[in-house]
């Protein structure tokens, strides 16, 4: 083993040292931060939503209504279908042909320009001393 191997393998820890000096119930990097309890004692009390759950619904709200009143309306449908299925893309193009009553490929091109007129209209980065939200009309 050369010089620098060594010197670098001195400079490693064993795991089985770091879990005997490390609690894992503490721990930040295997933790949920009492998200888990939590959920449960919300469960057992009979709440169905959280205060996240609430604002997110609020933001959620918001945006749609900033949508309406840019005269962006045509994107809520593909807003609310990249809420609801993340980054399942498919799932949402599928979801936008059936509410649209087109072809999938027509549906996947209104998608990709809708989320990318989305991602111009919500983050409001100067370009050229112009606004991207002036840009998404």
């Amino acid at each position: 083993m050369s010089f620098r191997n060594e010197r670098m393998a001195r400079g490693f820890r064993s795991l089985d040292r770091l879990a005997d000096t490390i609690d894992l119930g503490k721990s930040r990097l295997v933790s949920d931060g009492g998200a888990g309890a939590r959920q449960i004692r919300r469960a057992a009390d009979g709440e169905e939503t959280s205060p996240r759950e609430d604002t997110r619904a609020a933001r959620l709200a918001d945006a749609r209504r900033r949508l309406v009143e840019s005269g962006l309306a045509r994107l809520v449908p593909v807003l609310d279908q990249i809420v609801r299925n993340g980054k399942n893309r498919q799932e949402s193009i599928c979801n936008l042909a059936k509410t649209w009553h087109v072809k999938t490929p027509i549906a996947r091109l209104r998608y990709y320009r809708g989320s990318s007129a989305l991602l111009a209209f919500f983050s409001p980065n100067k370009f050229k001393g112009e606004t991207r939200v002036d840009n998404s009309k």
